[in-house]
């Protein structure tokens, strides 16, 4: 597939989930100087959102940081959680109004760094003992609720993000607290990953989808390694490498890609130095393998654009 075929899919799948027209589409193509208006204005409205929300977030820290031995339990978790509930109820109120919705983001980002940091300083000031892999859950279920109840109610991608990541850390103290492997537990939190990358970039949250895909190739692939390590079925490791390259030109995503690429190459380099150190032969062997696998893509694809696709 070339490029511009790349591109054409990619604006019908921006059109359909932004639910834009033809006309729409048209007219921004016919007035250019309205949309690099609109677009730096957009930008320049974003920029000092997020500026603006460091400095406010940086403010506060400062501020804890530096009183935080003279504060007694109670007001270390006001300045905590308090101030986290209060940014995420302001996250809230500004989407409601048009002109405020910039600054949403920011607010959501720092209620959810304040939120979980109170909820861990509340259990730490007032629980009496206990197991603190109790105490992560918790927080992750709190989280993991009130995000994912803001994103279905908002449809938000800071908040989607969110409640991904507290879903994480939920399933992995539970599957921690059930005595389940690492191992596993990474393979199942990777591999599920995946299929939320996938839901979102067929959806409107595209934006977040390459660091999902990330993520979870990234804790598959070292699952998997971690599984077959030092035993005889190694090699389905690289098997495993060459499914993610599989995987990036079917979902065409090349975050994939990338993970795939170096998963295998770093594979090649481990196994060359484990049992092939001193031997001349195996780079050889491995180019000649290179050459031959690059001239069956060329014929892949000729055979793909002279009968399949010609057919079809």
């Amino acid at each position: 597939m070339s490029l511009k075929e790349d591109a054409l899919q990619d604006i019908v799948s921006l059109a359909r989930h932004h639910q834009l027209t033809l006309e729409e589409i048209a007219q921004a193509l016919n007035d250019p100087e309205s949309g690099r208006e609109k677009q730096s204005a957009g930008i320049l409205s974003r920029l000092f959102g997020y500026v603006g929300g460091i400095f406010v977030f940086a403010g506060i820290g400062v501020f804890i940081s530096m009183y935080w031995d003279d504060f007694g339990s109670a007001a270390r978790v006001i300045v905590t959680l308090g101030v986290g509930l209060v940014a995420f109820l302001m996250g809230l109120v500004c989407l409601a109004e048009q002109k405020y919705e910039r600054a949403a983001t920011p607010l959501f980002l720092m209620a959810s760094l304040l939120q979980p940091t109170g909820i861990l300083v509340m259990l730490q000031e007032y629980a009496s003992g206990g197991d603190a892999r109790h105490g992560l859950l918790f927080m992750a279920t709190y989280m993991l609720i009130q995000q994912g109840s803001a994103f279905w109610a908002r449809q938000r991608s800071v908040l989607a993000f969110s409640a991904i990541l507290f879903g994480c850390v939920f399933f992995a103290n539970l599957f921690d607290i059930l005595d389940i492997s690492e191992k596993l537990t990474g393979l199942v939190i990777g591999t599920s990953l995946l299929f939320v990358a996938y839901a979102l970039n067929q959806s409107r949250h595209i934006a977040i989808a390459a660091f999902w895909y990330f993520a979870g190739a990234v804790i598959q692939l070292w699952s998997i390694f971690e599984l077959v390590k030092n035993s005889s079925l190694e090699p389905v490791y690289l098997g495993a490498s060459a499914l993610m390259i599989f995987m990036s030109t079917y979902v065409r995503s090349r975050t994939l890609l990338l993970v795939g690429t170096l998963s295998m190459l770093c594979y090649i380099g481990y196994y060359t130095a484990k049992h092939f150190a001193n031997a001349v032969g195996w780079p050889i062997a491995l180019v000649l393998i290179g050459i031959a696998l690059i001239g069956l893509s060329s014929l892949a694809v000729r055979l793909n654009n002279k009968y399949i696709r010609a057919a079809a």
